[in-house]
Order: C-alpha cells, then structure tokens, then sequence
C-alpha cells in the first residue's frame, strides 16, 4: 500500500513476454476505485514462477504464449502436490485463441481476458473486476476449506466425549424399526463387538430378555408410529447368559426440511439401582412383618389382660413409633430414588470444562453457561488451587490414569456435598486430550 493512499493493496503477478500489454494491464488495473495492485512483471515462464513462489501473491495474470513455457507447462509447473493452485490465476488471451484459455480453466485457472479490443472498445477495462472476481471465488474456497475443517474436529471432539462415557449411545433408523446405525463402544460390556449389534434388523431387541421383551417391543412401537420420546427399562441377555438391567432413552431427530431422520438415544445400566431397589423392598416387608407381628402380640395380651393397660398403652406407643420410624425410612429411600441420577463433565486438557449435564448442574448449583468453559478443578475443590494433585480429575486429564472415589464437592452458593466420582481420561490416537468426571452425589 502506498504512503499517499488508504486503499487495501492486492499484490499481483504479471507474467507477459510483451512490454505493450503488460502496460496496458496496469493501466487498467490502475483505474480501480478501492483498490491498488502491486504489479510483480516476470517476462518469462521461469521468471514468473520464482516470483510466485518467492513473494506473497494474490493472484497472477498469465499470458499463454511465453518465450520458454506454454500456460498449460505454467500451471503445472505452479500447482502443489495435492494438483492445487495455491492463488488464483487469470488468463491473458488473444481474441484468436480463446479456446486455449478455456481449456486452462480446465487445469485450474479462475477466468480469462481477451488483449485488445472488442466490439465495445478497450477488453481491457474489464480487468480489475475479472481479478476480483477471481480473488473472491478464492476465499469463497478457503472460507468453505476452513469450515468443513472445523465442522470434522467438532464431530472427532463430539465422538471421543460420546465414547469416553460410560452409557451406551446409539442411532436407530427409521425405515427399518430396531434396526441399529450405529452403537458406541460401551456395548462391549455385554461380551459383544459393536459390530456385531449393527447386523441384521432386530438390533437390541434380539438380546431383551424374554419376560420384557413384549412391553419393550410396545414402547418401540409407539415412538416409532408417533414419534414420541422413548422411555423404558428391561433386561438384556450378555454374552455369558447374564442378565443386565438398562434404561432406554431416546429422542427422534429432525431436520428442519427432510423431518424425522433417526432415533437417537441412551442406554444406561441401572442394575445397581434395581438391587438396591430389591433390598429396599425386603427391608421394607421386613419392617412390616414386625410391626404386625408386634401388634398381634399386643391384641393377644390386651384381650387377655386387661390389667395391663398401662403396658399396652406402652407398647402402643412403642408401636407408632415404629411406624413413623417407617414412613420417615421410606420417604428417605423415595427421596433417594427420585434423586437418582449422575452427573457427567467433560474436562479438557487443560482442565476447562467443555460439557456438563442438566444432573451435574443441579448438583453444583450452576447454569449451563457459567460452567461452560470454566476450570473444573477451581470451580468444585476450591481448596485445589496451587496444587491440582487434590482434584478429582487431575490425574486423568494431565497422567491419563482413571480414578474411584468420594470427595467434597462445592456448589455455586459457597455449600459442599459429598459425592462418590469416577473420574475416566479422554484419549485420542493414545494421547491424553482430557477427561469425563462422573458424580454421583452421595445422599
């Protein structure tokens, strides 16, 4: 850009053999309102290609017939290794030959310009626009080459978050009820290869156990024919005859113009919580049996003693106590088990936090965008700071080692709570790119 003027500089190459055109050329170019071109002159074919190479040119103008190359040898000569131009090219052309310079196009030239005049006057004058023409179509390419880069590091990032967790994620079609697209790596913790679940139509339905087969089979059927959110828990068979509870969760998704393309969803393993849920039951009976066996005794004794009021209005007593002592058991384990849920974060290597589920939110106290980006460590082991060692997810984001435990987490509010966590490193071609936090608040 010159001293004098404010107009953005578009340096340009100007390989031509005839000193008449190379002057008509910056003349023309020369007329542009918003722009000034830098001219680079080269005479030769060679000439023109050591200035491409040596100097940041944004486009070159490039006569066909040279003293020591054609175009054709030119643009082969200028192209890199993947058969790319690295900067557009505009062919100068006799009015004669104008073929020529489409089959340049061919090779990866942008336009072309005829030298000399037309039936409107001076070709020439329309130059500077065929240039621009060229150098927007140029970054229109680079805009695009960009994108679509971006759009596969976003998806590899998305995948290796998706199969670091530890449910299991999959895409079913629509055409072809139960028929599986695609099923994370997860699955393998049925003693079955991934692949092994995408043969044939049946997908998981082949593996539900047979007493939850029926009622699973109904819940497809009405998210399938309705389109409605999938919910349901049955039992699938493992490769050693084992049988796993899960949780099926799934989503269709729609596209604002082709509608419904798929059903998305989740399995999570809930057999833990279906054996607690056992447990709880049993207690529960248990505790019942004895308050009836006790109330029995105390009917028996009422009737046969009716001396001993005084000590059945102490068993009685002893009896609702026992009662309010399991009303507040039960509402504690219906409190736990409407409560149940895990929290998921996604950290990254350097400890910032690229996901966190609607559960972790509720638990820390946060909204989606304030821990969006936040230092995980920071945020919940305040104490942390200064010696990362104490976190949860240091050692799986920075050594790659997955971690057990329970911890003290804080809130957004200043409060604490405890919580059992697994924190899982996050790995890409065998290198540590960060970690999943699971909590699983403790009560």
């Amino acid at each position: 850009m010159s001293e004098l003027s404010n107009k953005p500089t578009i340096r340009l190459l100007l390989v031509e053999d005839d000193q008449i055109d190379r002057m008509a050329c910056k003349r023309a170019l020369a007329q542009h309102d918003d722009y000034e071109f830098m001219v680079f002159e080269a005479e030769t074919g060679n000439q023109g290609l050591k200035l491409a190479r040596e100097e940041r040119i944004d486009c070159v103008l490039l006569d066909f017939h040279l003293p020591d190359l054609t175009g054709v040898e030119f643009l082969s000569e200028l192209a890199e290794a993947s058969g790319e131009l690295p900067m557009p090219v505009v062919m100068l052309t006799g009015s004669d030959n104008a073929m020529v310079a489409v089959d340049a196009m061919k090779l990866g030239a942008r336009d072309y310009v005829v030298k000399g005049s037309d039936a409107s006057g001076d070709a020439m004058q329309w130059l500077p626009a065929v240039v621009m023409r060229a150098l927007r179509e140029q970054q229109a390419i680079l805009d695009k080459t960009e994108a679509l880069a971006q759009l596969r590091e976003a998806e590899a990032k998305y995948r290796c978050l998706v199969e670091q967790m530890p449910a299991i994620t999959y895409i079913a079609s629509l055409d072809t009820p139960g028929q599986l697209l695609y099923v994370s790596p997860q699955i393998r913790q049925l003693g079955f290869a991934p692949e092994a679940w995408l043969e044939g139509t049946e997908g998981f339905l082949k593996q539900i156990h047979a007493e939850d087969r029926e009622t699973a089979i109904e819940a497809y059927a009405a998210t399938y024919e309705h389109h409605t959110p999938l919910r349901c828990e049955y039992r699938l068979i493992a490769h050693s005859g084992q049988a796993r509870w899960f949780l099926d969760e799934a989503n269709v998704v729609r596209d604002e113009n082709r509608g419904a393309l798929c059903l998305q969803g989740i399995l999570v393993d809930i057999t833990q919580d279906k054996e607690n849920a056992r447990e709880l039951y049993y207690y529960r009976r248990r505790l019942e049996e004895l308050v009836a066996q006790r109330t029995e005794q105390l009917e028996k004794q009422s009737g046969i003693l009716e001396s001993a009021n005084a000590r059945m209005d102490h068993e009685l007593c002893e009896r609702k106590r026992a009662e309010a002592a399991l009303r507040a058991s039960e509402a504690r384990f219906r409190l736990l088990l409407e409560s149940a849920g895990e929290g998921i974060i996604g950290v990254d290597g350097k400890g910032l936090c690229t996901f966190v589920n609607p559960a972790a939110l509720a638990m820390l106290g946060y909204e989606q965008a304030e821990m969006q980006g936040r230092e995980v460590c920071a945020t919940i082991h305040p104490g942390a700071a200064g010696n990362d060692e104490q976190c949860c997810t240091y050692h799986a984001f920075h050594n790659g080692i997955a971690r057990r435990g329970s911890d003290t987490f804080h809130r957004r509010d200043g409060g604490v709570f405890s919580a059992e966590y697994s924190a899982h490193p996050m790995q890409v071609d065998g290198k540590v790119v960060g970690a999943v936090l699971i909590i699983r608040a403790s009560g």
